[in-house]
């Protein structure tokens, strides 16, 4: 087996992972289990940021995935997939700075003397935090393609 499919394959399962996380996060949130919710979106970010880490490793030790042999397509797919991890990243991160400003409110706190959430502030985490449950989505789904169109490649 080719050691860049292993670590893409890997990846992949990492992504489907991050991906589970973060949308029982959201059912967590929606039925009010918030520090559930708190705990399943850390767990995603820190898996987020385990791949990054070792993405790192995998382009000292392997370098990057040779495009010359990929149809313009499938360089498209990656593309895509590389726009819909940074949307994931970025909203994510987001969601998780407004998250952290909301921890002292009531949205969050048991404190009856905590105060109330701003109203924009909870729009903007719930907002942000959609986008980046939806690109993850998209994220997994491209990867899921690109990662096929590898395993093509290495049977010719």
């Amino acid at each position: 087996m080719d050691a860049g499919f292993a670590y893409w394959a890997a990846a992949l399962t990492n992504m489907a992972i991050v991906t589970a996380f973060a949308i029982n996060g959201v059912r967590q949130a929606r039925r009010g289990e918030l520090p559930s919710h708190r705990r399943s979106m850390s767990i995603a970010v820190g898996l987020v940021v385990a791949f990054v880490l070792s993405y790192v490793l995998k382009l000292a030790v392997l370098g990057r995935e040779d495009l010359s042999r990929w149809s313009d397509p499938a360089v498209g797919i990656l593309r895509a997939h590389e726009v819909c991890v940074l949307t994931m990243v970025v909203m994510g991160a987001t969601a998780l700075r407004l998250g952290l400003a909301l921890r002292h409110t009531r949205a969050f706190s048991r404190d009856e003397n905590a105060p109330e959430p701003a109203a924009e502030l909870l729009t903007r985490h719930h907002r942000a935090g959609r986008i980046a449950v939806a690109a993850a989505l998209l994220g997994f789904a491209s990867a899921a393609v690109v990662l096929a169109g590898m395993w093509a490649r290495l049977a010719i």
